[in-house]
């Protein structure tokens, strides 16, 4: 990721998982923001959309976000840690 932040600042906007979860709206505003996208609180809403939706994550599109994993990586942090390194995320 520091090889495209450094290449093209402005065309990369890194989002943490943890930090969308925790605060959505203030996360969401962030990615409009640098999209050039006009802020609608319905992109909180997602969940209660009508719209199809024609992935295979279909049923989990109907659920508010899932707060309950957003830690579980932890478990996983020693077998982990060079790749985050690489991506300079430690």
């Amino acid at each position: 990721m520091a090889f495209w932040e450094q290449r093209c600042p402005e065309r990369l906007l890194t989002v943490d998982y943890e930090a969308l979860v925790e605060a959505p709206r203030e996360t969401m505003q962030r990615v409009h923001e640098f999209a050039g996208l006009s802020w609608n609180e319905a992109c909180l809403d997602f969940h209660k959309s009508g719209r199809a939706v024609r992935t295979a994550s279909a049923t989990q599109v109907r659920r508010p976000l899932y707060q309950g994993s957003s830690e579980a990586w932890r478990r996983f942090e020693h077998h982990l840690t060079p790749l985050l390194v690489d991506l300079g995320l430690l």
